[in-house]
């Protein structure tokens, strides 16, 4: 890419330091960074995991498909990265002394895109990694020499209790500071601080949430003078365009849904297709991270009286996206390009009804579920499919509260951003939720999770095709099974009380 815009000046030949540079959303990032920029060099936090240190998991991370498109542009792009040794759950992210002061002294831009996801994540863990890693990786910037801007990474939906998202802070929600909720947690222990989850939860579905909202009030407090923004995402989702369309490495929120609809197992959702799904790309989010960096490093001048500014990145309210229509996408490209592993006819179905939905769980969830597990033993098999129903229901209850209540959000900040950036800098690092196609966006996240998820190669998908015609058959065939047999049941019924 030509090296002439704003964005590029400003990375060009700066050090930048990232959090979460090996989850879904830093891989992407870091793609970008490199492919786009002539950023000097990239430290990366890495923990050791599956007998290999940290630059060994880098290094193979390095050969997954998001960036075939760097190496063939910049074949030698893995000499820019230099891992660092730590981990989110340790005290000051366990680095070294030595990593530290050199990172103190070269360090231009910090990332902090680290986090726990994980919805039912323990009270302890998602406080330590989500708030304390927060606040030691902030004192650790007030030392850095050289920093320009600290771009933090939270969500759209961590103030999930204001079904309005401003672009603010909402500390009036949480009835406790990060400071205090630490000094519980050193005094308690962690067993004892789990058991106090619901207590100090309240209200939020999760402690994701809550820990995410707090590590906002983290920043708050502790930031100082720093040069740092917030950055708020919505739920994101495979990539738009960039590097490739489509790719997705984890089948975390809606992926999930997307991927059991697909595979014909999930069939039943509880929620309102009425309501407003905030999905964003995520090659959009790692675009406007970049944005965020440049515009905090060399406009926004941060005083101790100003608060960080906040961005919300979600679908504009002029180019909506609901449920309903997620679902549409989803069955309509679904018949395009089908999973030649689905185990039956991909439908979906949305409840608003509790009571409806626990109906239409027991037909086309347990019921079934059962059924194929007593062939299962017939056949001599172990049973299934009655386990990983009971997974299915526990992860869709997770997701209940963000299906079942309208989000709408303040995107100001954000507006403001997209319009200071100059042509070039849109047409390289895109993130207009205006223009966004969603059906050519779901076309592109199933042809990716057939690929990256299911490992399935097109060629597959004529045979898929015709897969899905047998099982659309045997489809109609049960249900016109089912309702003929519930039609003379009833008449049944009704004969004997009226004619008997």
């Amino acid at each position: 890419m030509e090296i002439n815009s704003n964005i590029q000046s400003f990375f060009r030949n700066k050090v930048v330091f990232i959090t979460g540079g090996t989850g879904f959303l830093g891989k992407v990032f870091i793609e970008k960074l490199l492919r786009s920029t002539e950023v000097q060099s990239i430290y990366v936090l890495a923990r050791p995991k599956s007998g290999k240190d940290a630059s060994e998991r880098f290094a193979q991370i390095f050969k997954e498909p998001v960036f075939e498109k760097l190496h063939a542009a910049r074949p030698n792009s893995l000499k820019y990265i230099k891992t660092i040794a730590g981990d989110c759950t340790l005290p000051n992210l366990g680095i070294s002394h030595e990593d530290r002061q050199e990172l103190i002294e070269n360090v231009d831009v910090v990332i902090h895109s680290a986090a726990t996801v994980r919805f039912n994540e323990p009270l302890s863990n998602a406080t330590q990694i989500n708030v304390e890693a927060t606040i030691d990786l902030l004192k650790l910037a007030k030392e850095m020499k050289h920093l320009k801007a600290f771009v933090h990474v939270s969500s759209a939906f961590a103030n999930c209790l204001a079904l309005h998202g401003e672009e603010r802070f909402y500390t009036e929600y949480l009835g406790i500071s990060s400071e205090d909720l630490l000094s519980i947690k050193k005094i308690l222990g962690n067993e004892k601080f789990d058991r106090m989850e619901v207590d100090l939860v309240g209200k939020y579905p999760n402690t994701y949430c809550y820990t995410k909202s707090l590590a906002e009030e983290a920043v708050l407090r502790y930031c100082g003078n720093l040069p740092v923004c917030i950055f708020r995402p919505g739920i994101i989702l495979p990539t738009s365009a960039e590097p490739v369309p489509g790719w997705i490495d984890n089948l975390y929120g809606p992926m999930s849904v997307l991927y059991g609809a697909a595979y014909g197992v999930l069939r039943v959702m509880y929620g309102n297709p009425n309501h407003k799904a905030g999905l964003v790309p995520v090659d959009f989010c790692a675009n406007m991270m970049l944005a965020c960096a440049w515009y905090t490093g060399t406009a926004v001048k941060q005083i101790p009286s100003s608060d960080p500014t906040i961005y919300n990145l979600v679908p504009d309210q002029s180019n909506t996206l609901h449920w309903g229509a997620y679902k549409r996408f989803v069955e309509e490209h679904g018949v395009e390009i089908p999973l030649a592993s689905m185990i039956w006819y991909p439908f979906l179905i949305f409840a608003q009804n509790k009571y409806f939905y626990n109906f239409l769980i027991l037909i086309y969830h347990t019921l079934p579920g059962f059924f194929i597990d007593f062939m299962l033993l017939l056949m001599g098999k172990k049973p299934r499919m009655t386990k990983a129903y009971k997974k299915i229901h526990k992860q869709c209850n997770l997701l209940r509260y963000f299906l079942q209540n309208n989000f709408t959000f303040d995107t100001t900040n954000t507006q403001n951003l997209w319009k200071i950036m100059t042509v070039d800098d849109r047409r390289i690092y895109n993130f207009d939720m205006v223009a966004l196609d969603w059906s050519k966006y779901f076309y592109n996240s199933l042809f990716g999770l057939r690929r990256f998820l299911a490992k399935e190669d097109p060629s597959t998908i004529p045979q898929a095709k015709k897969l899905l015609r047998k099982f659309q058959i045997l489809h109609c065939a049960v249900h016109l099974v089912a309702f003929v047999g519930i039609a003379w049941l009833l008449w049944s019924l009704l004969k004997f009380i009226f004619l008997s």
